[in-house]
């Protein structure tokens, strides 16, 4: 099985044998992006099924907790500059899925353990992400740990810790603001159009809540949300506003110094571009409407 898809404008191809059970568990989260052709896909990915090879590279990432999720991955560097990560249980040493990345970030070929796991669907879905997230990084494509929801003809992010109400949040947008909709409800792909416009993407990935849309809109604002008793929302400054983006955009430690540097220019642009502000709320209708109605008023 062979097939392309665009995410966030970003085309990739993926390879997997026939009747992989891990595939099939993800796969109709990438169906809504499925593109008929692609031409010079920016990322093409191989999976198969094989034994697992020992890593002989230096170990650049290994993460220090291990006591929240389900997945836990560490990466090395090989001689010829080739990335490798390992991805597997938090309670366990052996890794369920390897994946290798040449330096230039082009491919990702993913080898899983031929004895199976109830989760290698879940360790998979998380490699697929790491491996977008790689591969499109140089163009500033950014993935954002986010709620989102489409409204008026514009994003708007709802960010902040886990456990803050994020989903909770957009939940009250889509209940009581009408004709708002869901976009994605945790990891959306934001990146800025050639004409320079600040877009924000529905991707493949998104959380507990299945809400894979292949739908973007121009960003509108970025919200972070900090429970509290009453419902106000405030601007946040240039350099409060970077602060708050570079939070909420996935990091990853092992990028090298050029593609850092990416990254911190896209946050910044942003940050200079789009109003990003902070919602202190309870989690009721009156939440929303005050964020709604203040947002107006900052545009």
């Amino acid at each position: 099985m062979k097939k392309q898809y665009i995410i966030a404008q970003n085309a990739i191809s993926v390879s997997a044998p026939d009747g992989l059970v891990a595939w099939g568990v993800v796969e109709h989260r990438y169906s809504p992006f499925e593109a008929s052709s692609t031409e010079n896909p920016v990322l093409e990915i191989d999976i198969r099924v094989d034994a697992l090879p020992e890593s002989d590279g230096t170990m650049i990432y290994e993460p220090i907790h291990n006591d929240i999720g389900l997945v836990t991955s560490r990466a090395s560097r090989l001689a010829d500059g080739s990335l490798v990560i390992e991805f597997g249980h938090i309670s366990e040493s052996k890794p369920r899925l390897w994946m290798k990345m040449p330096s230039r970030l082009n491919r990702a070929d993913i080898l899983m353990a031929p004895d199976g796991d109830d989760n290698d669907g879940y360790f998979l879905s998380h490699a697929l992400m790491i491996a977008y997230m790689l591969g499109t990084c140089h163009s500033g494509t950014l993935l954002m740990h986010s709620a989102t929801v489409i409204h008026d003809g514009k994003a708007f992010l709802f960010q902040g810790k886990s456990g803050t109400g994020k989903s909770t949040h957009a939940a009250l947008w889509t209940r009581h603001i009408a004709g708002a909709e869901l976009l994605n409800d945790d990891h959306p792909v934001v990146r800025f159009t050639p004409d320079g416009v600040a877009t924000a993407y529905g991707s493949p990935w998104s959380g507990k809540t299945d809400c894979y849309r292949n739908l973007s809109a121009p960003v509108g604002a970025f919200v972070r949300i900090v429970r509290d008793r009453e419902n106000a929302l405030r601007r946040l400054a240039p350099l409060q506003a970077y602060a708050s983006l570079t939070a909420s955009v996935f990091y990853l430690p092992f990028l090298s110094d050029e593609l850092k540097e990416t990254r911190h220019k896209t946050i910044e642009r942003l940050a200079g571009t789009v109003p990003c502000c902070e919602m202190h709320c309870r989690p009721d209708r009156d939440a929303a409407i005050t964020c709604h109605r203040s947002l107006a008023l900052n545009r």
